[in-house]
């Protein structure tokens, strides 16, 4: 449900399981908003959020990976972890 959830966010969160639980977090994407377009509105996303999902996982490897000097949004913590990165598929566009 990764259109439901800034990147940014999502590589704080799973970096701090990574350093709470070294070697032992994964991290599982999907496309899917996670419910039907009244769900999607309630959560403030557009319909095209899904459309997204290529841009959203490259950014999200970005802030897991190593951490650039100068760079000027860092995820605290979750940069330099490489949390491994799982993606879910019931469609080709996604997988």
């Amino acid at each position: 449900m990764l259109p439901n959830h800034a990147p940014l966010m999502i590589a704080e969160q799973f970096g701090t399981l990574e350093a709470l639980y070294p070697g032992r977090i994964d991290l599982g994407l999907g496309r899917a908003p996670g419910g039907d377009a009244l769900t999607s509105q309630a959560l403030g996303r557009d319909s095209g959020s899904g459309d997204r999902f290529p841009e959203m996982v490259q950014e999200l490897i970005h802030y897991l990976g190593p951490v650039s000097p100068g760079q000027r949004v860092q995820a605290v913590p979750g940069g330099n972890s490489n949390v491994p990165i799982w993606l879910l598929g019931s469609s080709t566009f996604s997988a």
